[in-house]
């Protein structure tokens, strides 16, 4: 049973490394995109970079054959949508590790922080990933849902290297041994 729970909590550390990114420092840089061509729409608040396409802001990347950013007309938000073969995003995170993903099909809601990977989405730090046809992540929540195909062998594959879990923890001892001791 702690074994299930260790392997759990893992999990759910290296998926969550999205959402500790450091973006407060990322989201202060400048964005730069670079593109083969570009097409924008102003009236209907549209504009699309045809690639390659490469976004860079702070250490965060992205790379995709288009991207296009829009506002969705019935809900009103914000969308980002990178389409490739595949998408590619990198982020490093605030202890120094790089966070990537990819997938055919990259959307980012803006106004809600929700990050959403379909087609061979893939999600890795460290070695250990997770991958889907298609993986939601709640960036606010830290919550990340993945999801197969439903095709007959199509399944949620997760790959966690114990020793990186293993030096997380001692990490871990180690930051917490003089909080409790100045606590004393």
């Amino acid at each position: 049973m702690n074994l299930n729970k260790s392997l759990i909590l893992v999990l759910l550390c290296t998926c969550s490394a999205v959402a500790l990114a450091n973006t407060k420092f990322d989201l202060s840089q400048e964005v730069k995109i670079a593109a083969a061509n570009s097409y924008a729409d102003l009236k209907n608040k549209r504009i699309v970079y045809e690639g390659p396409v490469t976004l860079t802001q702070g250490s965060l990347v992205l790379k995709a054959g288009e991207l296009s950013s829009f506002t969705d007309e019935k809900s009103g938000k914000r969308i980002l949508l990178a389409k490739g073969n595949p998408a590619t995003y990198s982020q490093q995170v605030e202890d120094g590790r790089t966070v990537h993903a990819s997938a055919t099909e990259i959307s980012y809601n803006i106004d809600s922080r929700v990050m959403s990977l379909k087609g061979n989405a893939k999600v890795e730090q460290d070695g250990s990933q997770v991958s889907a046809d298609s993986i939601v992540y709640d960036i606010e929540k830290q919550q990340l849902t993945s999801q197969s195909s439903g095709k007959k062998d199509d399944r949620v594959i997760t790959i966690i290297k114990p020793e990186n879990y293993q030096q997380d923890l001692q990490d871990k001892v180690k930051t917490e041994q003089p909080q409790q001791e100045k606590q004393q």
